[in-house]
């Protein structure tokens, strides 16, 4: 029963996507995150979930002539370099026998990827108001809210299991898990402020607690340290910081009072900086990318790190445990390893861009009271972003589905400011004339 009611809505979407490519956004976001058909157990389990909802999206843009003008920002465009260098890196480590034993992973990722932003600047092109970005925001929020509560009360029932994100999806691994949670909460935390019916901010709330508690029941390390910036940003922007702060105090004392002896343990030697083997292996792993490099500045394209020949040629000393390979443990080497230089630099400067987009969009809208709400909006996004590069410090998830969303909502943000800003220009110059004014072309198109 349940895997046909899971195929009937996915169904049951595909004329809406077809007709509406938003509401199709909103499925592929909800399909991408709560991976519904991973929770049946038949026929429903392996079906093309996301392929039936991105297909009739993809053609139903392209009929509604959506404006291109959302990708002609320097992030978007920058974006579009970062892909077109996946592309070039993977061409090109095709023709290296060193690289022979990730290609396979590598088409797998290349295509994968593709998929990610191909929706990604679909999501640019038809998000253009807020209504439609508070409900893409809420789908997002909501969907691994629902995974929170769940890992976190099965976490609760066997004693403190570590838990993770639904099977066979990008969420499967407990440190993807964690780090797609960590920026889900600043989402579920500032659309509270935004948010007027009370059912809906009492859930955002419980969905916030059992984040918060799932985060650390992956036990990953680099989980718990973006957890420490998320509360920490969350915490200066509230508007109630003393609060906030006894808050996290209490809950600090309560997890180290109660958590389990393992999690303990495990966070005790990270934060004391006694380095266990997988510690060490993470030392390898990045002198396995930095050496790898030097050799190779274009990278060996996907998953390039993790290939046996390629560990066993670079690595400074045997793995613990006599292990053959082990993944990059951090999206920095992780993109040098597969990416070359220019692929890290890439990331980076499309990071700083985000930034000071969103930090550029508060400055700017203190003149203009009605786009006020770009203010908490800028914060959530800014701040799932800091949590991403921080925790990502130590986690290889550099493809991450949740932080090309994000890019993806600083764009949309960047063209809704443009937008109040030339309505903003409107009414000021219809106040001076007395008369509704048409906007000349430099001011119609800001900078």
């Amino acid at each position: 029963m349940r895997d046909f009611i899971v195929i009937v809505i996915l169904l049951g979407a595909v004329p809406i996507c077809l007709v509406r490519p938003y509401f199709g956004i909103l499925m592929w976001f909800w399909v991408t995150y709560f991976n519904p058909h991973r929770f049946a157990w038949s026929y429903a389990y392996t079906f093309p979930a996301a392929l039936v909802v991105a297909v009739p999206t993809l053609v139903g843009t392209v009929f509604a002539k959506k404006s291109l003008r959302a990708l002609l920002t320097a992030e978007s465009l920058l974006l579009i370099a970062l892909w077109l260098w996946f592309g070039v890196t993977y061409i090109h480590a095709q023709d290296i026998p060193l690289f022979a034993g990730n290609m396979k992973d590598a088409d797998y990722e290349m295509g994968h990827i593709s998929k990610i932003l191909l929706m990604t600047f679909v999501m640019t092109l038809v998000i253009n108001s807020k209504e439609r970005l508070k409900n893409i925001l809420l789908v997002t929020a909501g969907s691994l809210g629902m995974l929170a509560l769940k890992s976190s009360q099965f976490g609760l029932r066997m004693g403190g299991a570590r838990v993770f994100g639904p099977p066979d999806s990008f969420l499967s691994d407990n440190n993807a898990y964690g780090l797609a949670l960590n920026m889900a909460l600043p989402l579920l935390f500032f659309l509270v402020r935004d948010e007027p019916r009370k059912w809906v901010r009492i859930l955002l709330r419980v969905f916030f607690a059992a984040g918060v508690l799932s985060v650390l029941l992956t036990y990953s390390r680099g989980g718990f340290l973006g957890l420490a910036v998320v509360i920490t940003v969350i915490t200066l922007r509230s508007r109630h910081k003393a609060v906030g702060a006894f808050l996290l105090a209490v809950t600090t004392l309560l997890v180290l009072s109660f958590a389990p002896s393992a999690w303990r343990d495990r966070m005790g030697n990270f934060l004391s900086g006694n380095l266990d083997s997988s510690a060490d292996m993470r030392f390898t792993s990045w002198t396995v990318a930095w050496r790898l490099s030097q050799d190779y500045p274009m990278g060996g394209s996907f998953d390039a790190v993790p290939n046996v020949d390629v560990y066993k040629r670079y690595q400074p000393r045997p793995l613990p445990e006599d292990a053959p390979s082990s993944g990059p443990h951090s999206i920095y080497f992780q993109l040098l390893g597969d990416q070359g230089f220019v692929g890290v630099a890439l990331f980076l400067i499309l990071m700083g861009s985000c930034l000071w987009t969103l930090a550029r969009i508060r400055r700017g809208v203190r003149k203009i009271p009605e786009a006020h709400w770009l203010i908490p909006y800028s914060q959530m996004i800014e701040t799932a972003i800091l949590a991403f590069m921080v925790s990502g410090a130590f986690l290889g998830v550099v493809y991450l589905d949740v932080i090309y969303e994000m890019i993806g909502i600083a764009v949309i943000l960047k063209m809704l400011y443009r937008k109040e800003r030339r309505e903003f220009a409107l009414r000021r110059v219809g106040e001076e004339s007395g008369l509704p004014a048409q906007l000349p072309e430099e001011v119609a198109a800001p900078a």
